[in-house]
């Protein structure tokens, strides 16, 4: 139920936040999203190098798994921007079916 309700005030509050008057540009947000996130992960990274263990192992490989994510990460990139776009043309209760 907690989740439900998190999810809903989400959906609202970022329905509100893409009206024409408010913050309507769906590139713009959708870029901040990908930088902080991509920022608080290497952050985190950082400060707790333990809750990522899988890193110590491929620190040879990084080129290699560069391109095996960076496909999906301009999917994650497209979907997102789609996702935010959404809010401009359709209603609260579209988005949360």
């Amino acid at each position: 139920i907690v989740y439900i309700g998190i999810s809903t005030a989400l959906i609202r509050f970022n329905k509100y936040m893409m009206s024409p008057d408010v913050f309507p540009f769906s590139l713009a947000l959708s870029t901040i999203h990908m930088i902080v996130s991509t920022m608080l992960c290497g952050l985190l990274y950082i400060v707790k190098p333990s809750m990522f263990p899988a890193m110590a192992t491929i620190q040879d490989q990084k080129l290699d798994l560069a391109r095996l994510f960076v496909p999906i990460g301009a999917c994650f990139a497209v979907m997102l921007y789609g996702s935010n776009q959404a809010y401009i043309y359709c209603s609260v209760a579209m988005l949360q079916f």
